[in-house]
């Protein structure tokens, strides 16, 4: 029972130490939705097969940091 109170309080530690990136991810992407038109992002990313692949690399390695 001990493991299972401690795996809890752990995960609840994670979870609180994640939410501020979590939170700026999420106010990112909702700043992207107003101000980005939707069907621009579409054609840069929905054409080709490297090429867009290249540039979703590029546009989320900087979110994490």
């Amino acid at each position: 029972m001990e493991f299972i109170v401690e795996v809890l309080s752990e995960s609840r530690h994670l979870l609180l130490d994640a939410a501020v990136y979590i939170l700026f991810g999420l106010l990112v992407s909702g700043l992207f939705r107003v101000f980005l038109n939707p069907n621009s992002i579409a054609q840069h990313l929905g054409r080709g097969r490297f090429s867009s692949v290249f540039k979703a690399a590029l546009i989320g390695v900087p979110i994490p940091l």
